[in-house]
């Protein structure tokens, strides 16, 4: 018969990560984070494209000089 109780000492993080897996398994009415989550990947190609412009030279800073020889 598996034991009900555990003691803090032998598992502190049991009881942390309880509060947050409340919800597993469960789903959102309706669209959920699913705009939130698209936001959040068109900020980051915005982001990634503009480290790539940067890197080939493509957008110029004005009074930065990027001089990729020395690294």
């Amino acid at each position: 018969m598996p034991q009900k109780y555990v003691s803090n000492k032998t598992a502190p993080f049991q009881y942390a990560f309880r509060r947050l897996n409340a919800n597993a398994g469960k789903v959102s009415p309706g669209w959920g984070t699913t705009p939130f989550m698209g936001v959040l990947l068109v900020m980051l190609l915005l982001f990634i494209l503009t480290i790539l412009q940067l890197y080939n030279g493509t957008v110029l800073v004005e009074g930065v000089e990027i001089d990729w020889r020395g690294l």
